[in-house]
């Protein structure tokens, strides 16, 4: 186990940086966190990942304030997944196992197209946001396998990074050289490996990741 360990760290060394963007369109652009709880547009073009999603690490439930997992795809920024960077833990995963209908052996049209979309940190309030810790750099597994680096901006705005330059899409016939193809039952995990230090709490929280038409 600590050999394989080792050669991961090694292969995720050199890895490429995918920079997020803020999502600047007049559609999806708002100037508060209150704007976006009131806009419809991002949530009617973003989906969750097709299957099942978990997170290696949670915060305990406060009275009946939960911080799971499923948190960030449910589009409501009163609600986030959250976990604790501690001494002991100071970093978390979450995962995505992908389910897709028997008779699409490759995702069909439900492929994953590799744009990415998320409001980092607790976007309850402008003071919640900052008070809390927020993700910094993501490290990107397809099958336990380093894949890349996502370094994403320190805002409460809608933001987005594009991963599918790594994968085949054969529902558009896109990227077909690539190393890897997702497939049923594959999966595609973000581990936070920097975070954004929050002004009260060590508390890390992500609002909403969803993905541009996955499950369309």
């Amino acid at each position: 186990m600590k050999y394989l360990l080792f050669i991961l760290l090694i292969q995720a060394r050199d890895l490429p940086v995918i920079n997020s963007t803020i999502e600047r369109s007049s559609d999806f652009y708002e100037k508060s966190i209150d704007g976006y709880k009131k806009n419809e547009f991002w949530g009617d073009f973003s989906y969750p990942l097709s299957g099942k999603v978990t997170a290696s690490a949670t915060k305990p439930a406060n009275n009946k304030r939960t911080y799971n997992i499923k948190n960030i795809q449910d589009y409501n920024l009163n609600t986030a997944w959250v976990f604790e960077s501690k001494m002991e833990r100071k970093t978390a995963a979450f995962e995505f196992i992908f389910k897709f209908p028997k008779h699409a052996a490759y995702a069909g049209a439900y492929q994953f197209d590799g744009i990415c979309y998320i409001f980092n940190g607790y976007c309850k309030t402008l003071n919640t946001w900052t008070e809390n810790s927020r993700a910094k750099k993501l490290l990107v597994y397809y099958n336990e396998q380093p894949v890349c680096y996502i370094h994403l901006k320190d805002t409460w705005h809608f933001q987005s990074f594009d991963i599918s330059k790594f994968f085949k899409n054969r529902r558009d016939g896109k990227y077909l050289d690539s190393k890897y193809e997702i497939k049923n039952g594959d999966s595609l995990k973000f581990e936070v490996v920097e975070v954004y230090r929050g002004t009260k709490y060590n508390d890390v929280a992500i609002s909403e990741f969803l993905c541009d038409g996955g499950t369309n």
